[in-house]
């Protein structure tokens, strides 16, 4: 597929078997596959691309990518009472309709929008779900849920955000201290430590007060993620042996990455009244990570 101009910044252009979005501003450089409005590259103009992506990613139709932000709508993880239902909901793997609705020098905002009929079984439910992507001196990502409705519903949701780092190691987070936490892997609670270090297989997910994140690599600042309308986060890292039964994952990338989401997780899931919105809204703000 050549690619083609569909706005001063914006490409239409393809990575393998999806269609992608691509995005060159005066601030920053984005990718976006339009199956699961699935961000893959945030790139700020001088820097390198702050997301992670698997190198053995193979952008193929009707798989979930490894790596970026995947969508997980309208349920994060397992669902509660269908063991067969997808994992993270259904939105990944659909393609959404977009519109361009702002594209200037500095900043570029894309509109991605679905509307499920209540035939999905693990959602019986009219709802309209929206993501605007917002590209320039900082990524802002804002996922809305319309209740389309006459019956409220429960959903929990995530920006399921890999975040590229060298050397695992060197990662420190600051913002998480004290909150308290269920780990998925051992089924303890506990509260963050101060001196959090990520030397294991990590799952957690965790309730906080909404603070702002910082990722701090050898003593370096890299990047602060802030949230709205979200009072969970979900901090992982596969570590060594779950790393390798991952699909679409290099079995050492484990080191080159880490995942903190803002999401609306467990005791922080949100309830929708019939022809109300619940919006979820993540920025980030970094600087080059070498």
């Amino acid at each position: 597929m050549t690619d083609q101009f569909i706005s001063t910044h914006i490409t239409l252009s393809q990575l393998n078997e999806l269609p992608v979005l691509r995005i060159h501003n005066k601030q920053a450089n984005a990718t976006i596959a339009l199956q699961g409005a699935h961000l893959i590259e945030y790139s700020p103009v001088g820097g390198t691309n702050l997301l992670f992506v698997s190198e053995a990613e193979t952008y193929q139709q009707g798989q979930a990518i490894r790596g970026g932000v995947p969508i997980c709508w309208p349920w994060f993880g397992p669902h509660r009472n269908q063991p067969d239902a997808p994992a993270h909901g259904f939105v990944r793997t659909c393609e959404w309709s977009h519109e361009i609705v702002a594209d200037e020098p500095d900043r570029t905002d894309i509109r991605f929008f679905l509307i499920t009929d209540g035939s999905d079984p693990g959602f019986p439910y009219a709802a309209r779900v929206e993501l605007l992507v917002s590209i320039g001196a900082t990524l802002v990502m804002s996922l809305s849920t319309e209740n389309l409705g006459d019956e409220p519903f429960l959903i929990s949701q995530a920006l399921h955000s890999y975040f590229r780092c060298n050397n695992i190691d060197d990662v420190r987070l600051h913002g998480l201290s004290g909150a308290c936490y269920n780990d998925k892997v051992t089924g303890e609670n506990a509260y963050v430590p101060s001196d959090l270090v990520i030397n294991r297989e990590i799952d957690w997910v965790i309730q906080d007060s909404g603070e702002a994140i910082a990722l701090i690599e050898a003593g370096q600042p890299r990047f602060k993620l802030s949230r709205i309308g979200s009072r969970s986060v979900i901090l992982w890292n596969p570590w060594i042996e779950k790393a390798k039964t991952l699909s679409h994952f290099n079995e050492e990338e484990y080191r080159q990455m880490i995942c903190i989401e803002a999401a609306n997780a467990t005791e922080d899931s949100r309830l929708v009244k019939p022809r109300q919105s619940h919006v979820l809204v993540m920025e980030v703000a970094g600087g080059e990570t070498h």
